[in-house]
């Protein structure tokens, strides 16, 4: 069996990346998404560590090298910044969508934060945006505002008020 943990460890990296719907990353919610982070911050550091004891390393080493396999997450997560910035520019279209949650972030260590969430809606069905920061805090419920998102993925969106800012 730990001879296939390797392959196991590589077939979700691949599945993650090129396998899972992007509308799962971008849709805000859903149980879905949180079983994807779950796996690449616990599930596939674990089969690393696993996958190690393969090797001569001792197990400081493989617990080492398990622990900064954690940091994957960074290039991923800029991945799929890059890949929503794209296509947003390739398939962007706009829309006019409200504001239905507006709240201030109280953060421990950090200047606490305005933040949006918005709704809008393309062909019959409803979308909802990440949260979105608004530090000048110019965003309130029910505001209308525009929203660029993804003709191919919906769920890829952008609040254009606060694109620039």
């Amino acid at each position: 069996m730990n001879k296939l943990l390797p392959i196991i460890y590589v077939i979700i990296w691949i599945s993650i990346i090129f396998l899972t719907p992007k509308e799962v990353f971008y849709s805000g919610e859903g149980i879905m998404r949180w079983i994807i982070y779950g796996g690449i911050f616990l599930l596939l550091p674990y089969l690393l560590f696993k996958s190690l004891e393969l090797t001569s390393f001792s197990k400081k080493t493989r617990k080492g090298i398990a622990y900064l396999s954690i940091f994957l997450g960074i290039p991923f997560g800029l991945w799929l910044n890059v890949y929503s910035e794209n296509e947003l520019k390739e398939n962007g279209k706009i829309t006019y969508g409200i504001i239905e949650k507006a709240w201030l972030i109280i953060r421990k260590s950090r200047t606490d934060v305005w933040s949006v969430k918005a709704k809008y809606i393309v062909g019959d069905k409803t979308f909802h945006t990440s949260t979105k920061e608004n530090p000048e805090k110019t965003l309130f419920i029910g505001d209308t505002i525009r929203i660029k998102y993804s003709e191919k993925t919906p769920q890829i969106s952008e609040i254009i008020e606060l694109k620039n800012k």
